[in-house]
């Protein structure tokens, strides 16, 4: 992989929220079952001896920075670029509507299918701030994001489809990239 082989690079994907359908996504907060992710998740990640946090300004991310640099020792850098796809005008409605506008926006990353952001314009965002931020630049960075913005730059990099990826990538998780590999970390 490309621009890795300085260091190691940990994306996390926030812990569960709790879902609230009347407000938009980017305000929803970490619940009490994503809060005990983000502690079993750091238990995981000690082993990486991460040296630098960062997440999207989100609520549910900060909250799940927050937990890991408690149990880390590190204190979590606010990124903007790190937040998800746009898409707080696109109100959830179900878990199958939601996902098949997922499948849209990843099958046509090009066009605006769902929310405020095209998929494109979703992931150069996200990899603007990882070269802002000199990511991973030698050191082992975590970076807490979100979902679909995590697969749609990652699946490309990994010749993954972004479908399947973003399945994998259960609320709490992490991947794990250093060099050409990477390694998927469930708590």
């Amino acid at each position: 992989m490309p621009g890795l082989a300085r260091g190691r690079l940990i994306l996390v994907k926030h812990g569960q929220p709790e879902i609230e359908p009347t407000l938009p996504r980017a305000v929803w907060w970490l619940s009490e079952a994503g809060k005990e992710q983000a502690e079993r998740l750091a238990g995981r990640l000690a082993a990486f001896a991460p040296t630098q946090l960062f997440s999207s300004r989100e609520p549910k991310a900060a909250q799940t920075a927050d937990a890991l640099g408690r149990s880390l020792g590190l204190a979590n850098v606010i990124e903007p670029g790190f937040g998800e796809h746009r898409a707080d005008e696109d109100p959830f409605d179900s878990q199958a509507g939601f996902e098949a506008k997922v499948a849209r926006l990843f099958a046509r990353p090009d066009e605006l299918v769902m929310g405020e952001e095209t998929g494109a314009a979703a992931r150069a965002r996200f990899a603007e701030a990882l070269a802002r931020r000199g990511l991973p630049g030698g050191q082992t960075a975590v970076v807490v994001a979100h979902g679909r913005v995590i697969t749609l730059w990652l699946a490309p990099r990994l010749g993954l489809e972004p479908m399947a990826l973003w399945k994998r990538l259960g609320v709490g998780c992490a991947v794990v990239l250093e060099g050409e590999g990477h390694e998927l970390i469930v708590p």
